[in-house]
């Protein structure tokens, strides 16, 4: 089983011996990877659709690995016990979604539990509810596949005050570690808030959000500046 760029970035933040539990795993293409190499005792595959859930099936089936995942069809973790997990992936959702599957399992704040979250939207809307519900994102991964950048984050229970600015879309960890992709990010981010800016200029009401997008946005280029230092 070979893995997109996206996907085995999110492989590598699995550490051996964790259970876990792929969340939307589609063609459970990630279960099976795990389940090749040995490197989880125990994986469930959960999907809100039966045709996925089949399609996760045949590909273990073809690998030979169906008796060691669990495939559960269900609504985000509708079908998983606290006690069967420690590690909690959700990948390939809009950022509305992933915080929808987490408000329904609010046994995530417990200790000990870790999210990998891989947003495909809406990523300041995620970064500052997971820090208002209890959340403290620990690391910010980028991964470039197809063309197209991913953001990717690890999370557990924490307290962590709400984020400002630029931190509503960069974690400290992406600037700590200089990224080979961030620079690019960080570009991405101006320009689209720049549009944003520019958009809202001729709205009504729009005073805050513009102030909100103007002051992350001199945040992330300064980043951007320091970056190329």
């Amino acid at each position: 089983m070979t893995l997109s760029p996206r996907l085995a970035a999110i492989a590598r933040l699995i550490p051996p011996g964790s259970r876990v539990c792929d969340v939307g795993t589609d063609h459970g293409r990630l279960p099976v990877w795990l389940a090749e190499r040995q490197i989880c005792p125990f994986i469930i595959a959960t999907d809100l659709n039966p045709g996925p859930l089949e399609s996760a099936k045949q590909t273990a089936l073809q690998a030979g690995l169906h008796r060691g995942i669990a495939f559960r069809l269900a609504n985000g973790l509708g079908a998983v016990a606290p006690q069967e997990v420690d590690t909690v992936v959700i990948a390939g959702m809009g950022g509305e979604t992933i915080l929808g599957i987490l408000a329904d399992a609010p046994w995530l704040r417990a200790p000990g539990y870790r999210l990998i979250l891989q947003p495909q939207s809406k990523v300041p809307e995620l970064i500052d509810a997971l820090a208002r519900r209890g959340y403290r994102v620990q690391n910010q991964h980028l991964v470039e596949d197809a063309g197209k950048l991913y953001t990717i984050f690890e999370a557990a229970a924490g307290e962590t005050p709400p984020p400002t600015g630029g931190a509503r879309y960069i974690h400290h960890s992406l600037l700590a570690r200089r990224d080979p992709l961030l620079k690019v990010y960080l570009t991405q981010l101006c320009t689209k808030l720049s549009r944003a800016i520019h958009g809202l200029e001729q709205a009504e009401n729009s005073a805050e959000k513009r102030a909100e997008f103007t002051a992350a946005l001199a945040d992330l280029a300064q980043w951007r500046g320091e970056f190329e230092k």
